[in-house]
């Protein structure tokens, strides 16, 4: 997406840049065509000016768009250090809409294997699940579900405050509601036995993510009450904060050393 509006935004420039060339070069040429009576001598030297004023501006936008600003934007980051930051970490967009911000519909088309940590994303499932049923049909894919123990009354309890739920109840029948619509979803996919199993876990969540293939999004939660915005960065692989998320996928399903694995496997 922002690969798509960053080519559009060039194609604009190099459009607007040729219009303005044209213009300036046909103010040059009639003020050396033209001819002009005695008192209106002064007409061609404005058009003609006019006419070398805009190609020499276009000249000069171009270069700074080509290579100085380029130049500019380079020496800045590294002057304050944030592109070897950007590189270790990995972080590749940043947005404060958790389901709109970053492309997941490519993300997911594009992917064989995915691991959902969070504490129900209903509306996540739904807006994406067209998506979700084209990779879940390739033959290699495999998806794993991680949500807190609907029967954990303590989290629910917890959850219930965050998300301004009514009760732990409530927590608890959004949570079971997302293991019903997930598994639901995934084992309708015919013609194929999918690699996909639903774990739960006794851990209250910070946050939120998404393991692809090839990148992962993290959302932090609010302390604020009710919906809205949150940050949600995307990492690709390679970077520490992929590496982290891998990490808090396999403390799930496997453990790591010397601690056991936090989440047990309910289906299959």
């Amino acid at each position: 997406m922002k690969r798509q509006l960053k080519q559009i935004t060039n194609l604009r420039t190099y459009i607007a840049s040729a219009i303005i060339f044209i213009v300036g070069a046909l103010c040059l040429i009639a003020g050396e065509i033209i001819t002009f009576l005695e008192g209106y001598l002064w007409s061609k030297y404005v058009i003609s000016n006019f006419g070398a004023l805009l190609i020499a501006s276009v000249s000069i936008a171009m270069l700074w768009e080509l290579f100085s600003k380029r130049a500019f934007l380079d020496e800045l980051l590294a002057k304050t250090g944030l592109a070897e930051d950007l590189r270790t970490v990995g972080v590749i967009g940043v947005s404060l809409n958790p389901v709109r911000g970053p492309d997941f519909a490519k993300i997911i088309r594009s992917s064989e294997r995915l691991d959902i940590f969070v504490c129900y994303a209903n509306t996540w499932r739904a807006t994406f699940e067209e998506d979700l049923r084209i990779l879940a049909s390739k033959k290699n894919s495999r998806i794993r579900l991680i949500v807190p123990d609907p029967d954990n009354k303590e989290i629910m309890k917890d959850l219930a405050k965050r998300f301004n739920a009514n009760d732990a109840a409530t927590m608890e029948g959004r949570i079971r509601q997302a293991i019903t619509e997930y598994k639901s979803l995934f084992t309708s996919i015919t013609n194929k036995k999918i690699d996909f199993s639903i774990w739960i876990h006794d851990e209250t969540p910070v946050s939120s993510f998404y393991r692809f293939d090839r990148c992962a999004v993290i959302t932090l939660y609010k302390h604020a009450k009710g919906r809205g915005n949150a940050p949600t960065i995307v990492a690709e692989r390679g970077g520490t904060l992929y590496t982290y998320i891998e990490s808090e996928i396999d403390s799930m399903v496997k453990g790591i050393d010397p601690y056991k694995q936090l989440a047990r496997k309910i289906y299959p």
